[in-house]
C-alpha cells in the first residue's frame, strides 16, 4: 500500500534524522558507497589542510598543499611512508594532527564498514527468493467462501521460524467515515493460533475463511438477529475471532444462540468491488546465514483475485525420484473446483 505523510510541524522529519544509523542503512547502495566516498574524501582534505599547517613547525617538507594531501591520505588510508623525521622535529602541533588523523582512521572504518556491510547483507534482498502466486482465488467450498493463495521459497536453504500474517484494508470511506481502514484477517491454515507457522520448501495453501469477523464479508452477514459477541462481529473493539472455532467446539455458545448466515460467492465479490479491497499477504522469517530478519510482501486487488477457482498441480516426482517443483504451474489456475480443490500442503 502506498502511502504518504504530511506533517507541517516538522517533527516526523526530526525523528527521521534522530536515528541517523538506519536513516543511511534504508538509502539505496548507490547512495551508501557514495556517501562513505565523499565523507573519506572530505577528511583527506581536512587533514591536508591540518598537515600543511604544521609542515614547517614539524620538519616535515610538505612545501604544498598537493604534498600535504597525499601526506593526509598516506596517514589516514595506513598506506605508509617515511618522512625527514619520524619525530617530526619534537613539535606539539604534530602529536595533535597525527594523533586526531589515527583516532579518525579507526572510527571512520569502522562506521563505514558497518554501514556498508549492513546496506549489502540486508535480508530484505532474500525476500525476492519467497514467490506468492500471481492470483488469488475465492471459492465457495461446502457452503463458506475461503480466500486463498500460494507462497513458496525457492531457496535451499530456507527460513527460520517462517510465519504468515494477511490484512485487509478497504480503501474507500467505510459506514463511519474512515478510508483506508485496515483489519487483520485469522487463518484458517496455517492456523494462526500456532503462530501461522509456514515450511516453504513446498508451495504452502494460506486459507482465510471469510466470516462475520472477516474484513472481506460483507456487513449485512457479519451480525444477525439474536447473535452475541461469540457469534457475530457486533463489536469492533473486541478480539478478532473465528467463526471455525465454534463450528469445531474449540468455543462454547449458549444453545440456540443465533450466527450470522455465511455471505455467498456473488455478495463478497460485489462487496470487495465496492469497498476497493486490498489484502496484504505478510510471511515474515529469519535468514540463517546473518540471522537477519526480514520481511515478503505481497498485495493482492480485485483484479488480483480469481473467483470459484483452484490452484493447479504444480508439484510431482522428478525422473530421480525427487519432488519437482513447476513455477509455471505454481501461478496457474483452474476454473470451477466446485468441492474439490488442489491442495499441496495440508494442516
Amino acid at each position: 500500500m502506498r502511502v504518504s505523510w504530511k506533517d507541517k510541524s516538522g517533527g516526523m522529519r526530526v525523528r527521521y534524522w534522530d536515528d541517523l544509523f538506519h536513516t543511511v542503512v534504508g538509502m539505496s547502495t548507490v547512495k551508501v558507497l557514495a556517501l562513505s566516498a565523499t565523507v573519506m574524501i572530505t577528511s583527506w582534505f581536512v587533514f591536508a589542510a591540518l598537515f600543511f599547517t604544521v609542515s614547517e613547525q614539524c620538519g616535515l617538507e610538505a612545501g604544498t598543499f598537493i604534498r600535504s594531501l597525499y601526506l593526509a591520505i598516506e596517514t589516514i588510508e595506513t598506506i605508509g611512508y617515511g618522512v625527514p623525521d619520524p619525530g617530526m622535529n619534537g613539535c606539539y602541533s604534530g602529536i595533535f594532527v597525527l594523533g586526531a588523523a589515527a583516532i579518525w582512521e579507526s572510527l571512520l572504518n569502522a562506521l563505514l564498514i558497518a554501514i556498508v556491510y549492513t546496506r549489502i547483507s540486508r535480508p530484505y534482498s532474500r525476500a525476492s527468493s519467497i514467490c506468492f502466486t500471481q492470483k488469488a482465488i475465492i471459492s465457495q467450498l461446502n457452503g463458506h467462501c475461503y480466500f486463498m493463495f500460494q507462497v513458496c521459497d525457492f531457496r535451499k536453504h530456507q527460513l527460520c521460524e517462517a510465519h504468515v500474517r494477511v490484512y485487509g484494508i478497504q480503501h474507500a470511506e467505510t459506514t463511519g467515515g474512515v478510508k483506508f481502514q485496515t483489519r487483520s484477517m485469522r487463518l484458517q491454515h496455517p492456523d494462526d493460533e500456532l503462530g501461522g507457522m509456514l515450511l516453504l520448501a513446498l508451495p504452502q495453501l494460506v486459507v482465510h475463511r471469510i466470516d462475520a469477523w472477516s474484513p472481506l464479508c460483507p456487513p449485512e452477514y457479519r451480525s444477525c438477529l439474536g447473535d452475541n459477541l461469540a457469534t457475530g462481529f457486533t463489536n469492533v473493539w473486541d478480539v478478532v475471532q473465528r467463526a471455525n472455532d465454534v463450528d469445531t467446539g474449540n468455543r462454547e455458545i449458549g444453545a440456540g444462540t443465533a450466527c450470522p448466515a455465511p455471505p455467498s460467492l456473488e455478495a463478497v465479490a460485489t462487496y470487495l468491488a465496492e469497498a476497493h479491497m486490498e489484502v496484504i499477504c505478510l510471511v515474515e522469517g529469519i535468514e540463517p546465514a546473518t540471522s537477519g530478519t526480514l520481511q515478503a510482501q505481497c498485495s493482492y486487488l480485485m483484479e488480483d483475485i480469481a473467483f470459484n477457482a483452484s490452484f493447479q498441480r504444480c508439484v510431482s516426482r522428478s525422473p530421480n525420484g525427487a519432488c519437482q517443483v513447476d513455477l509455471d504451474a505454481f501461478h496457474e489456475v483452474t476454473t470451477d473446483p466446485g468441492n474439490w480443490m488442489h491442495v499441496q500442503s495440508l494442516p
